[in-house]
């Protein structure tokens, strides 16, 4: 997986997002995977049509933070879900 990845959620997966956090579910599995405000963004933002730097430059702009430093962030949090199926990568 790299900053050119296409991300999309896993069909498996439900989530409920409280206070700014969301909470997702393996429905097959029965596993959850808890994220903070900005993870809950990138995971609203996975719509498998955008790559991981796209949402990078989204959530930089709003936080007015450097790219690079978000598209590393995303990597290490993309590959958590991915290796707990949370995402499939197109």
């Amino acid at each position: 997986m790299n900053k050119d990845s296409i991300l999309q959620r896993a069909e498996n997966v439900t989530f409920e997002v409280v206070a700014d956090e969301a909470i997702l579910i393996d429905i097959n599995s029965g596993t959850y995977f808890s994220l903070n405000e900005i993870g809950t963004e990138f995971w609203e933002m996975l719509d498998g049509q955008q790559t991981i730097e796209q949402h990078a430059a989204t959530i930089a702009t709003k936080y007015e933070v450097d790219t690079s430093m978000v598209v590393d962030d995303l990597l290490e949090l993309a590959n958590e879900m991915a290796k707990d199926t949370l995402i499939t990568i197109r």
